[in-house]
């Protein structure tokens, strides 16, 4: 079989030596490179890390089989300054001054639409033979902004963004993905799941269930799986797209997090408020603890507002929620995968429904957001058993979470399904029937629940079985709406940048009950309830806590506000956008009425780290507990402070002053003429 001498390697140091660092150490703080390595890190180097050793593989075994996105003969990011020397050379020196007549020109056509920009910029292109990446306009206005070369123009940044639905959620979110050689100190190990699920890959060099090419494990590769370079390097590129790096949320993937050593675990959380905290300084300071790294980020120019980690429910226990928020962590994602426990035990999930349903009601008493993953068209399913796993999630009260990610299955290499599939003995139905189970699940979904996704982003050279269709979710979405009946999750009905929506938004409640508590979901809705611009998640419950944290006990839980609409960096606040109208303050206010209502006097957030001092300086919250949630002392809600801030309240309280006041004077007018009447009548 093929080794790395055949594959011509030419920077191949030999074989692992058993220390634990490759074939002869890991020199850097951030890359695992063999010491006799001269040149930088190459595609053909994860054979030299620990764990990996020189395998013969077979062809269907073998990762370079499957890798489409090479980094040979490319410098991978050694430390933040390569990644901030290519945005520096964005722009080529020889055609700075290109550029600038470019920008010049879209500055005086004043583009107001895309379809502007685009007839400026062909005749642009044209005329100097070059065609420019958005991302260097960008740079390059920004640039001449900044030294007074040029006036700005409305909305020039907007156009020249790239993908701007990065940031239409009202965050900007940054995936990470954890090592497959954790390194502690000076020991670097293999990781290691103790569980083995048979759909789940085992890629050698990649962490467990996550594959070589896909987009955010390719990224953590070509950044050594340092948390600081991941960041940096999404950051950045987020930054030259036009995106305003300012309120992050982070995702951190790599399997059960639950398997990782907890020195592992602090440090590369603490180095991700470490990377948010310098990100906009070119020269580092040294890393804290992370403690005051978060301390530090509260009012950082980039805030990390919310931190997911993930991890399977039969992890879920007090000494871990305790841990999740000393890190900083504001929502759990957990794999339910099904909710039939012969089909969990076909797959060796080795947990079962009653799993799912204790560790949801443990996260949501102690204040967590929770996500889950499903996935129909398992080993031992069928098109109507993934239909009733929709309406037991949907239907009983201790399944109801707040996010969803339905991830069918496909059958990919380095899993144990694949030798059934390879047998004969599983065969995943087809795409006519997942489309059905899709739409039944979709059609029924809550308007509380977010799908986050549907199908998960893995390349196509990898799925070896079952449905390859990545834009499954656009297509099913699309039928949808032509049978008149539109998704109605969340993420189906954000707000965006439709102003029409926000001007007509409108308070909405609903109620429901949710593992033994009463759930509110408050939100700012348009008439016909088809956008969304913002909700506030309160739980009462008489668990509060759990136990876990006694801060909680007797205090109704405010698990999540969000705010939707196109991102608005805090310094810049525009008016009709929906992120800077008071949604918010008014969503926590009515939270607040219904916790006093229900007879609570606290009230506790779990507040991402970079909202600490929102709550403070806005809503009069305090950091509380081991758990540093953001509480406070309800008073009496009914008072004429609130009347003053609350406009709407203010405005028929105003008129209902006025109307009085005018019967009062048309009271004392008919008063007064029949006073004279009977005076009149006496003489």
């Amino acid at each position: 079989m093929a080794t790395a001498e055949a594959r011509g390697a030419k920077d191949y140091c030999g074989p692992d030596d058993g220390s634990g660092n490759g074939a002869s150490g890991a020199p850097g703080d951030h890359a695992f490179v063999p010491a006799c390595s001269t040149s930088a890190p190459t595609f053909d180097k994860p054979r030299n890390l620990p764990g990996w050793r020189e395998k013969n593989f077979s062809p269907e075994d073998d990762p370079f089989t499957y890798m489409r996105h090479s980094t040979k003969g490319k410098a991978l990011n050694h430390d933040v300054e390569d990644i901030y020397r290519r945005w520096d050379e964005i722009i080529p020196e020889d055609k700075v001054d290109t550029f600038r007549q470019m920008v010049a020109e879209l500055v005086e056509a004043r583009p107001e639409n895309e379809r502007d920009l685009t007839k400026v910029l062909t005749k642009s292109r044209r005329k100097h033979k070059m065609i420019p990446k958005k991302s260097q306009l960008l740079h390059m206005y920004r640039t001449m902004r900044s030294a007074g070369e040029i006036e700005e123009v409305p909305g020039m940044e907007r156009l020249l963004m790239k993908k701007s639905g990065k940031s239409s959620s009202g965050v900007l979110v940054i995936t990470v993905v954890t090592s497959p050689y954790p390194k502690v100190g000076d020991k670097v190990q293999t990781f290691s799941c103790k569980w083995d699920c048979h759909y789940c890959p085992n890629e050698p060099g990649q962490p467990r269930s996550y594959l070589h090419d896909e987009p955010s494990v390719l990224r953590a590769n070509q950044n050594s799986f340092d948390a600081c370079l991941q960041f940096t390097d999404r950051a950045a590129v987020l930054a030259q797209n036009g995106h305003p790096v300012d309120k992050i949320e982070i995702i951190v993937l790599g399997g059960t997090w639950a398997s990782y050593p907890h020195q592992y675990q602090e440090e590369f959380c603490r180095d991700l408020f470490y990377a948010a905290n310098t990100f906009y300084e070119r020269e580092k300071r040294g890393r804290l603890s992370i403690a005051e790294e978060q301390r530090i980020n509260e009012s950082a120019q980039c805030k990390i507002i919310g931190l997911t980690l993930e991890t399977r429910p039969d992890t879920v226990n007090p000494e871990e929620l305790l841990r999740l928020r000393k890190y900083g962590c504001t929502r759990v994602q957990i794999g339910v995968q099904h909710t039939n426990d012969a089909i969990l035990k076909k797959i060796n999930r080795r947990h079962y429904r009653e799993d799912a349903a204790r560790a949801i009601r443990l996260l949501k008493d102690t204040c967590y957001k929770i996500d889950i993953h499903l996935m129909p068209n398992l080993p031992g399913s069928s098109p109507d058993l993934d239909k009733h796993m929709f309406l037991d999630v949907l239907n009983s009260e201790d399944l109801q979470v707040d996010q969803w990610k339905i991830y069918p299955c496909e059958v990919v290499p380095w899993t144990k399904i694949k030798k059934w599939f390879d047998e004969g003995t599983f065969v995943p139905y087809g795409l006519d029937d997942l489309v059905q189970v899709l739409m039944y699940g979709k059609s029924r979904v809550h308007p509380w629940i977010r799908l986050n996704r549907v199908v998960r982003d893995i390349p196509s050279q990898y799925i070896l079985g079952g449905v390859d269709v990545p834009n499954l979710r656009e297509d099913v979405a699309s039928i949808m709406r032509k049978q008149g009946n539109p998704c109605k999750c969340i993420r189906c009905r954000e707000v965006h940048d439709n102003k029409k929506a926000v001007r007509e938004a409108e308070l909405v409640v609903r109620h429901y009950r949710g593992s033994g508590g009463d759930e509110y979901f408050i939100s700012f809705e348009n008439k016909d309830r088809s956008k969304i611009c913002g909700f506030v998640r309160l739980r009462l419950s008489r668990n509060a806590g759990a136990g876990v944290f006694p801060e909680l006990e007797g205090t109704a839980l405010v698990r999540e506000l969000h705010v939707y609409g196109v991102l608005i960096a805090t310094e810049n606040k525009v008016k009709k956008s929906a992120q800077h109208v008071g949604f918010g303050k008014r969503m926590m206010r009515e939270a607040e009425k219904i916790a006093w209502r229900a007879g609570y006097r606290r009230i506790a957030v779990i507040a991402g780290v970079g909202t600490r001092n929102y709550y403070r300086k806005q809503l009069g919250y305090e950091m509380e507990g081991e758990g540093a949630f953001m509480v406070k002392q309800l008073a009496c809600p009914l008072t004429w402070r609130e009347l003053a801030v609350d406009r709407t309240t203010l405005k028929y309280a105003a008129l209902g002053i006025g109307a009085l006041g005018v019967s009062l004077a048309i009271a004392k007018y008919w008063a007064g003429v029949g006073s004279s009447g009977n005076k009149v009548a006496s003489r």
